[in-house]
């Protein structure tokens, strides 16, 4: 078995915000990994997000995002980091149903020839809430909970690994 799809959350995740929702556009690149929004309030990067999400495309492992937020702040944060061409389907939704976000991504697979099946897919998000739904509606995939199962964003290639392995 190997894990075709890695599906991230965005906040807390990717990123050290907790709600980039709550963020005034427009935002501005302060540095490489750090964002202003105009309220000068500022999120970065997580250390190792850019290098993770390089080695899981050289992998030809597919790379999405789902996230319960607005489209345009999810959608600028990733542009301005320099990490949305790694996502090749961006789910930014205003709202908490994640397995309907993950529903959509995998149906827009299917209609590509890609079927992916759950035991196939890695989902990372900082937070467990969704995840008892997510396995209700799509089956049992496998979870990292970002900051608990994986310390830092390389380690969650040694869980691809182990997966793997098995």
């Amino acid at each position: 078995m190997a894990i075709k799809l890695v599906i991230f959350d965005a906040d807390n995740t990717l990123w050290s915000h907790l709600d980039i929702s709550k963020l005034a556009l427009p935002f501005t690149l302060v540095n490489g990994n750090t964002i202003s929004d105009a309220n000068t309030e500022t999120f970065c990067l997580f250390v190792g997000i850019r290098e993770l999400l390089s080695e899981l495309q050289r992998r030809n492992i597919i790379i999405a995002l789902a996230s319960w937020n607005e489209t345009k702040p999810v959608k600028e944060a990733l542009r301005l980091f320099g990490i949305e061409k790694f996502f090749k389907i961006v789910k930014a939704e205003f709202h908490p149903n994640k397995h309907l976000m993950i529903e959509n991504i995998l149906s827009e697979l299917l209609k590509e020839g890609i079927k992916i099946e759950p035991d196939e897919i890695l989902y990372v998000d900082d937070r467990t809430v969704h995840l008892e739904r997510i396995v209700e509606r799509i089956g049992s995939l496998h979870f990292v909970q970002m900051w608990v199962d994986a310390k830092a964003p390389n380690e969650i290639l040694k869980f691809i690994e182990h997966i793997q392995r098995r």
